[in-house]
């Protein structure tokens, strides 16, 4: 490389940097705040400089840091390189398909996940933390770059993993397990090579995959040689995406099914964060929200919504959305057949209490006793509980 283009290459992680800087430094300083229980305003320049702290190299020893002309993702701050530059090394076709499929711009913030108190602070000081001040987290504090997230379906997980991403200003790649298999031999290897290869040339990166229990289950003699083979290739790839200081990737893997992974796969995420059901009180918040965004609370109290709440134990997130959808339909049903047609939406009367207890009739838990009980318990031997 000639010595114009390396001043060039230089010149431009340095930018990189120092736009990582101004946009992390508030977010950094009202965590930090949070984190000690301060209610004295804290100042920016509480901030390390950036010539004293050690940010971690954005690509692995020898790669290009060229990021020029990078995009933003969402309303957040995370800064996302070219497609050019994500697909170095890559097989072309390959990874327009991948880009296409798992990149997702999130914009998403913590404040906007209702409930989870707990697995957000957890997750503020595992991830968003280290990734605003790696200075501050470095020997023994140095953050895992594996982080499961486990707990009964519809809560959430898919949601507080973009928030995260968002508030560390890290790129987002969404991957399901159809995204990672194929009937044909040595295509499921190839994806997830190349899916490591994308998040190297895009770090700081998150790679969150979604019921992961489905393709990194216990091995067992019923495995098919791909399955086994797809295994094999994502614990070689995990391995040497995180082996090095300063390779910057996490994975967030998702299940509700923590006690059928392999033992391997377990061993790779030494932070498990569970997420239970919502609470009495975030179910009256999550119910109150779902009714605003579509402008239909005004026929309830803050009360009514509280009894609704009440009467909905043992509910997920989803189940909650699936409640309000059922309730939102009881006033059209009183409406003739004949007259539907032409029937004008802002006529209709507003939703009463009675609504949701038609609704409660049709609209059950989908978390049975049994799945939850094992959930408990693997929360318990993980210490999440």
């Amino acid at each position: 490389m000639c010595l114009p283009e390396k001043r060039k290459e230089v010149a431009e992680a340095k930018e990189k940097m120092e736009g990582y800087n101004r946009s992390a430094k508030e977010r950094f300083v009202t965590l930090m705040a949070k984190l000690e229980g301060s209610t004295k305003p804290v100042h920016s320049s509480s901030f390390p400089s950036s010539s004293n702290a050690r940010v971690a190299s954005p690509a692995r020893r020898g790669a290009r840091v060229n990021r020029v002309p990078p995009s933003r993702s969402g309303n957040s701050g995370t800064l996302i390189p070219s497609r050019d530059q994500l697909l170095k090394g890559v097989d072309a076709k390959l990874g327009e398909r991948l880009l296409d499929e798992m990149l997702d711009r999130t914009g998403v913030k913590l404040s906007d996940v209702i409930g989870c108190d707990a697995a957000k602070e957890a997750l503020e000081e595992a991830v968003i933390l280290p990734a605003l001040n790696p200075a501050l987290f470095s020997g023994l504090r140095q953050p895992v770059k594996g982080i499961l997230l486990f707990g009964p379906p519809g809560n959430g997980k898919t949601l507080l993993a973009k928030a995260v991403a968002s508030e560390s200003n890290q790129v987002f790649f969404n991957i399901s397990a159809a995204s990672l298999t194929s009937k044909w031999v040595g295509e499921s290897e190839k994806t997830i090579r190349s899916l490591f290869q994308i998040a190297k040339n895009a770090q700081p990166a998150i790679i969150f995959i979604d019921e992961i229990d489905s393709i990194l289950c216990d091995r067992s003699e019923k495995d098919t040689e791909v399955s086994r083979r797809m295994k094999t290739e994502f614990l070689l790839q995990f391995d040497g995406a995180t082996s090095s200081p300063d390779d910057r990737i996490l994975v967030i893997g998702a299940t509700n099914r923590p006690y059928e992974l392999d033992d391997a796969v377990l061993r790779r995420f030494p932070k498990r964060i569970y997420l239970g059901l919502p609470d009495r009180r975030s179910r009256s918040t999550l119910l109150k929200a779902i009714l605003d965004k579509h402008n239909m609370s005004a026929g309830l109290t803050d009360y009514d919504i509280g009894t609704i709440a009440s009467k909905t134990e043992g509910y997920s997130n989803s189940d909650l959305v699936a409640l309000c959808k059922e309730a939102a339909m009881v006033p059209i049903r009183s409406i003739d057949r004949e007259k539907l047609a032409t029937c004008d939406g802002s006529k209709l009367r507003k939703l009463k209490c009675s609504d949701f207890d038609k609704a409660l009739m049709v609209i059950r838990p989908s978390s049975n006793d049994r799945s939850l009980q094992s959930l408990f318990d693997f929360g318990r031997r993980a210490g999440q509980i």
